[in-house]
C-alpha cells in the first residue's frame, strides 16, 4: 500500500513540477528557468544528503548518474520550451507516451518477450502520438492576443510543440534506461548527482554559447512584467522556481521509494499518470481547450502509458 502511495505522489510531483516550470517558461527564458529551478533544488539537496549519513556513490556510479542527469536535464529543457511555445496537452502527452514506449522497445529488441497488454499499449502509443501531433488547435488565443490567458503560449512552436514533445520523451526514456541500471546505496547522493550534472551542463552550454557569440538554446526575451518590481513578488517568483525544481526531484525520490517498496514494475504503473496530471492542470488552470480529436489522442496516450506499465507486471 505504501509503495502505491509513493507512486501516486511521484506522479503528482512530476506532473505538478512540469506544469509550474512550463508556466514560468512562458514568462522567462526557458534556459534560465531550467537552470535556476534545478540549481535551487540542488541547494536543498546538498545539505540534506550531507546530513543523511548515506554513503557516497563510487566513481563508476557517479559517472553513470552524471550521464543520466545530463540526459534528463536536456529532456526538461525541451519539455519546458515546448510548453512555453506550444500546447501543454500536446507536448506532455507525446513526451509521456515516448518515455514509456522507448524502454519497452529497447527491451523487446534485446530479446525480452512482450505481454499482449504491452503490445496493445505500444500500438496505442504510436497512434496517439500521430493523432496528438496533428491536432493542434489553431483557434486558441496566444500571448498578446485578445482573450488570451495571461500565461498563454506564444504559439511559435509548429504542430503545437509536438517536436519538443518527441525530443523530451526521447530524453526521458534515455534517462530511465540509464538510471534504472544503477544499483547503489545513498539515494539522496544519487539525486544530488543528477542535479549537479544537469546544472553543470547547463552552465557549460551557457558559457560556451557566450564565448562563440551565440545565444544558448531557450534564451528567449523576458515577457513584459514577468519580473515583479516589489520584494514580495520576487520572493514569490523564487518560490515558484523552487517548486518547479523540487517537483522533479521529489518525483525522482518518490519513484525510488515506490520501487524499493513494491518493485519497479508496480511503481511504473502509478507514476505513469504523471503526464495526465500535467494535462489536467493545463485544462483546469489555463483553460486549454481540447478538441474531440485531440481528446481521443490524449486518452489513447494515457491508456497506452498505463497499459505498457501494467504489462510489465509479472
Amino acid at each position: 500500500m505504501i509503495g502505491a502511495l509513493f507512486g501516486v505522489l511521484a506522479a503528482f510531483a512530476w506532473g505538478g513540477g512540469d506544469f509550474v516550470g512550463g508556466i514560468i517558461s512562458r514568462r522567462l527564458p526557458t534556459f534560465f528557468v531550467v537552470a535556476a529551478s534545478q540549481a535551487v533544488a540542488l541547494l536543498i539537496l546538498i545539505p540534506v544528503a550531507a546530513l543523511s549519513g548515506q554513503p557516497m556513490p563510487d566513481s563508476d556510479t557517479a559517472l553513470t548518474t552524471a550521464l543520466a542527469g545530463v540526459t534528463g536535464g536536456t529532456g526538461v529543457l525541451a519539455l519546458y520550451h515546448g510548453f512555453a511555445h506550444g500546447r501543454i496537452s500536446i507536448v506532455a502527452s507525446i513526451a509521456g507516451s515516448l518515455a514509456a514506449l522507448i524502454p519497452v522497445a529497447v527491451a523487446a529488441a534485446g530479446g525480452e518477450a512482450l505481454s499482449p497488454l504491452r503490445i496493445v499499449g505500444f500500438l496505442f502509443a504510436i497512434i496517439a502520438i500521430v493523432i496528438v501531433s496533428t491536432s493542434a488547435d489553431t483557434s486558441a488565443a496566444h500571448a498578446g492576443e485578445p482573450g488570451a490567458h495571461k500565461d498563454a503560449s506564444s504559439g511559435a512552436a509548429p504542430l503545437g510543440g509536438a517536436l519538443y514533445g518527441l525530443l523530451a520523451g526521447g530524453c526521458f526514456a534515455g534517462f530511465s534506461l540509464i538510471f534504472s541500471g544503477i544499483e547503489a546505496p545513498g539515494t539522496l547522493w544519487l539525486l544530488t548527482g543528477l542535479r549537479v550534472a544537469s546544472v553543470s551542463a547547463l552552465v557549460a552550454v551557457f558559457l560556451i554559447s557566450r564565448l562563440i557569440g551565440k545565444q544558448p538554446p531557450g534564451a528567449e526575451p523576458i515577457r513584459a512584467g514577468a519580473i515583479p518590481a516589489n520584494l514580495r513578488g520576487r520572493l514569490l517568483l523564487f518560490g515558484t522556481l523552487a517548486a518547479a525544481g523540487s517537483g522533479d526531484t521529489l518525483g525522482n525520490l518518490f519513484f525510488l521509494l515506490s520501487a524499493q517498496e513494491s518493485g519497479v514494475a508496480v511503481a511504473a504503473v502509478f507514476t505513469s499518470i504523471a503526464p495526465v496530471t500535467t494535462v489536467l492542470f493545463a485544462a483546469l488552470i489555463l483553460r486549454e481547450r481540447i478538441g474531440r480529436r485531440q481528446a481521443i489522442g490524449i486518452g489513447l496516450a494515457a491508456l497506452a502509458t498505463v497499459a505498457i506499465a501494467l504489462g510489465g507486471l509479472s
